[in-house]
């Protein structure tokens, strides 16, 4: 084989997201922990429902809903668990205010890098308590780098390093029974922030 054969080759080769990630999105609810900016152990409760409904509660402060919508400009909302207050806003505007999250991302837990970026296969496949998983290390163009223990069964990480420490790690998952409710409880105010970032 040419040299330029062989590279040819050598690129085909080079997996992407989608095969190494693809896009298995079964129902689930989990619960991980996480360290905070001062190292302190909390917990996010992740639940995601066969229409690709999303819940992520972090801590007891604050939680954040997708709601996909056909044409991929989403429905986020954002609720403060102290303040009893609720943001809607659609991606469109979020990405006015530089703000670049996705549906892929939010619905596997795992941000999808918007640079360039390398799959590598570590070559391990471990089994955790709460499931078997692949890990792979993802360095972006800046020179970070990100190992990931990938589920191809729950389409979810269930543990993430970066620069060597533990960032997040799955404790439990169930399948899941209900969604729930969308609906705001009693005394909350619901703002709606398209008004303030879309288009004047």
């Amino acid at each position: 084989m040419s040299l330029t054969g062989l590279a040819a080759a050598s690129i085909a080769q080079v997996p992407n997201w989608e095969q190494v990630f693809g896009d298995a999105r079964p129902p689930v609810h989990l619960t991980a922990r996480y360290p905070d900016a001062q190292g302190k152990a909390q917990t996010l409760e992740f639940w995601r429902d066969a229409q690709g409904r999303v819940m992520r509660r972090t801590g007891s402060r604050a939680e954040l809903r997708m709601t996909p919508i056909s044409g991929g400009e989403d429905l986020y909302q954002l609720r403060n668990l102290v303040k009893h207050t609720a943001f809607d806003v659609h991606r469109v505007n979020l990405v006015r205010v530089g703000i670049f999250t996705d549906r892929w991302s939010v619905q596997h837990l795992l941000d999808r890098p918007n640079t360039a970026y390398t799959l590598s296969r570590l070559g391990r496949a471990e089994q955790l308590s709460v499931g078997r998983c692949q890990w792979w290390r993802i360095k972006l163009a800046s020179g970070a780098v990100n190992e990931v223990c990938w589920s191809a069964t729950l389409g979810l990480p269930l543990q993430l390093k970066s620069g060597g420490r533990t960032v997040f790690t799955v404790t439990r998952v169930q399948p899941l029974t209900s969604f729930p409710s969308p609906t705001l409880p009693g005394g909350w105010q619901e703002y709606n922030a398209d008004e303030d970032l879309g288009p004047d």
